[in-house]
């Protein structure tokens, strides 16, 4: 699946991680390629950004909050560290799990040896 990065730049999950990252660690703070990277994990999953996060995180039943779909979060988690194993990037990879940690979907990789 070729993915396009305008289109992943415009995802309104894209989006709102962009705007919220910078509010957090101000304007200035760098994201230079952090979108492009997003598009290569968005090629390897097959997935494009709201698809990810509507398969991590539904409607609660009483409506409004959202609620994690655990079984979802752990298959991108292990995707993810795929993603990892096959950039050799671990910088890649978080920031891929940043994506997710700001829409929402908390991350817990492994630690490192």
């Amino acid at each position: 699946m070729a993915v396009d990065v305008a289109a992943v730049r415009s995802s309104e999950a894209t989006r709102a991680w962009l705007s919220s990252r910078a509010a957090y660690w101000g304007p200035g703070a760098s994201q230079a390629g952090f979108v492009e990277t997003l598009a290569e994990f968005c090629e390897f999953a097959g997935k494009m950004p709201d698809e990810i996060l509507s398969e991590c995180l539904r409607p609660s039943k009483e409506g409004g909050a959202l609620v994690l779909r655990v079984r979802a979060r752990r298959q991108y988690i292990d995707a993810i560290e795929r993603f990892e194993a096959q950039t050799g990037s671990r910088k890649a990879a978080n920031v891929v799990r940043s994506f997710l940690i700001y829409n929402g979907v908390a991350m817990n990789p492994s630690i490192l040896p």
